[in-house]
């Protein structure tokens, strides 16, 4: 992982970003139902406060470097990863990525505790539109 120098993505990097920040709109009062949270709306007595879940991340990993984020709870991580992955678009700042990703983001996600190792990985591969060849070619 390096510190960005430059403006742009160079040619061996894989994950790029660039002041990424993203911001979550909390309530104040505690809403329980959406017919609550829609009166609330309609007489204008909905109101937020701002939490900034990242501010300002500058990120470049370069090509078949390994990289992990670690942090206490609450800390951001699993926001980063989203952003990564392209499942959260950020409310500010750059991503660019080369190559395709493709998120487990929740301990055990794509995987069948009754299958054995090599049987999830055609399962969790297929089922992100891998063909049996295309598998087999990368199973090493």
């Amino acid at each position: 992982m390096h510190r960005l120098q430059d403006s742009e993505p160079q040619s061996d990097t894989a994950v790029w970003l660039q002041d990424v920040a993203v911001c979550y709109h909390i309530p104040n009062d505690p809403i329980k139902t959406f017919k609550e949270y829609i009166i609330r709306i309609i007489q204008g007595k909905l109101k937020y406060h701002d939490f900034w879940a990242l501010k300002d991340i500058n990120l470049d990993v370069k090509r078949g470097e390994i990289f992990g984020i670690i942090g206490l709870n609450g800390a951001g991580k699993s926001t980063l990863l989203k952003v990564i992955s392209k499942v959260l678009i950020p409310t500010k700042g750059r991503v660019w990525i080369k190559g395709e990703i493709s998120p487990l983001l929740q301990l055990g996600a794509g995987f069948h505790p009754e299958l054995t190792g090599l049987e999830n990985i055609y399962l969790n591969a297929s089922i992100l539109g891998h063909t049996r060849v295309e598998i087999d070619e990368k199973l090493d």
